[in-house]
């Protein structure tokens, strides 16, 4: 397991980093595996932003990746390492947007070191490694998206109109992190870069609809199949789907995204987990949780910190985590954990 850096914040500024990419002509962006609306729409943001001023730019996918955000990304190409392989040209700039974690990015870490001197990096989230050795690191962010808007308003990028713009895929991150706008990160800031994305005449029912109503019938048969194994340890609820369930069915890791967030419809619900296996020899842990009931702050489950314990991360109310370990006994010291709370 990689040990994350102390302190993980910004080293650069946004125009030190617009001079960065002004100076480069070949250009790769990446994101985290099995990349959520976020990663993609921050990649496919960046790819359609920097191309609209003469940058030849490669996305560089590591998949899975979910069939909704396939359509989402519309025209644009992108490469699928487990499809197409590592990049063919030698790129001068690799920009890593929506994680700054070796963990989430294990696939392609040979690549990335080999090229360490020429990567930057954008990025919401609290915890990370050195990936990037300039990298901005805004955790204010509901989305890495908003970071892609700040970086554009500093290189005078517009962001089009319409179907396939930049500012259609930044409302795709926007939208899926925030849980279209309903959960707690979705402040000010949020709905005003919101706000000005739709001014680009961008549908956000047909994007609603792309990523959240396209799904095969495998995800209700994952879902039943989740919700059967549910426990209550105080007020977390805990899930599982193990490599049987997905063959069964024959479903994926795509077909679960969201799926985590079932339970917090209960009121006496503060959290929820689910563990997955669809790889027999990784466990898969993610987290969520609801701000504090009010008059109660000591009911906040900051899963960011309880993610941290299995070597993850992510934010305080959503987080992720993968362990090399059986199912049950991640399940078992997971349960151990949260009795210690």
């Amino acid at each position: 397991m990689k040990s994350q850096i102390d302190t993980y914040e910004s080293t650069t500024s946004y125009k030190e980093m617009a001079d960065r990419i002004n100076q480069a002509q070949r250009i790769v962006v990446t994101t985290h595996r099995k990349p959520d609306g976020d990663a993609l729409g921050s990649v496919v943001g960046l790819c359609r932003g920097l191309e609209s001023i003469g940058k030849e730019v490669e996305i560089l996918i590591i998949g899975p990746l979910d069939h909704g955000l396939k359509l989402s990304a519309g025209d644009t190409p992108f490469r699928i390492l487990e499809e197409d392989g590592l990049p063919t040209v030698e790129p001068d700039l690799v920009i890593v947007a929506d994680t700054g974690a070796w963990t989430q990015l294990e696939a392609i870490e040979s690549w990335l070191r080999e090229r360490s001197d020429i990567i930057v990096g954008l990025d919401h989230h609290a915890n990370g490694d050195d990936v990037a050795g300039d990298r901005i690191v805004d955790t204010s962010a509901a989305a890495c998206t908003q970071l892609v808007m700040s970086l554009f308003d500093e290189m005078g990028i517009g962001l089009g109109r319409g179907s396939g713009s930049v500012a259609e895929v930044l409302f795709v991150g926007l939208g899926t992190d925030t849980g279209w706008f309903r959960f707690s990160n979705a402040d000010a800031r949020c709905f005003a870069d919101a706000s000005r994305l739709l001014e680009h005449d961008i549908d956000r029912y047909t994007i609603y609809r792309t990523l959240e109503e396209t799904a095969r019938p495998a995800r209700m048969a994952l879902l039943q199949r989740m919700l059967s194994t549910i426990e209550y340890v105080d007020s977390v609820a805990i899930m599982c789907l193990r490599s049987t369930d997905f063959q069964e069915t024959d479903g994926s890791s795509t077909d679960i995204i969201g799926l985590v967030n079932t339970p917090m419809v209960l009121e006496t619900i503060q959290a929820s987990v689910l563990l997955t296996d669809s790889d027999p020899s990784v466990t898969k842990l993610s987290f969520r949780s609801k701000p504090s009931l009010p008059h109660e702050p000591n009911s906040l489950i900051d899963v960011n910190q309880l993610a941290g314990k299995f070597g993850g991360g992510g934010h305080v109310h959503a987080a992720g985590a993968r362990v090399f370990a059986p199912l049950d006994e991640v399940k078992a010291h997971l349960i151990e954990l949260l009795h210690e709370i």
